[in-house]
């Protein structure tokens, strides 16, 4: 007979739909842990190694991926930048049974992993429509008006990805009703926010 395990859940969508929100605010639940992505991106300022992500060199993060200690990589945003989700973090989370362990990645990272563990639960959460997403996306002011239209088109294609590989969609048109529809969704109360 096998131990009980943790629960994999695995959150993806597209730039400005508001997963990061989403994904801080569902941290505030107490049986909730956050992955920590490695990445080869420079540190920002304000940003903690080891607890926004694992900062390493791209020799450092290719070495790893040949030892075998990622479950997922991907150069996320085409710019050279590497990431990659470790699998010996998400082992050690899911031995907890308590545990909901919540990767947050691209639609292509959210493939790979459902492919790699057949494990899981997969949400996509989705802006209420195009123009919403155009919006949000031009009010961050981070990026080109031809970054803004590759990320909406590649926003189309990221939510076709997801509802093939059975993603469930959750539209934020609402940040604090779609944390609660992720929440019931993995069978989680909302309110139950008090620390262990």
């Amino acid at each position: 007979m096998t131990a009980p395990r943790g629960q994999l859940v695995v959150m993806s969508g597209p730039s400005g739909s508001g997963k990061t929100t989403i994904k801080n605010k569902l941290a505030q639940h107490p049986r909730i842990k956050l992955a920590i992505s490695v990445t080869t991106r420079p540190q920002r300022n304000g940003e903690v190694d080891d607890k926004d992500y694992h900062f390493v060199t791209r020799e450092e993060f290719l070495a790893m991926n040949e030892q075998g200690r990622f479950l997922e990589t991907n150069d996320v945003f085409s710019n050279g930048h590497l990431y990659g989700s470790l699998r010996s973090e998400m082992e050690a989370a899911l031995a907890d049974a308590d545990c909901v362990y919540l990767m947050e990645v691209d639609v292509t990272g959210a493939h790979n992993i459902k492919d790699a563990t057949n494990d899981g639960t997969y949400v996509f959460i989705a802006p209420p429509s195009a123009e919403v997403l155009e919006q949000r996306l031009r009010r961050r002011a981070t990026d080109s008006d031809e970054a803004i239209e590759r990320r909406l088109a590649r926003a189309a294609e990221e939510r076709r990805q997801a509802e093939t590989d059975g993603s469930t969609i959750v539209v934020n048109e609402d940040v604090d009703q779609a944390v609660r529809d992720v929440l019931t969704l993995i069978g989680l109360e909302a309110n139950a926010g008090s620390p262990r």
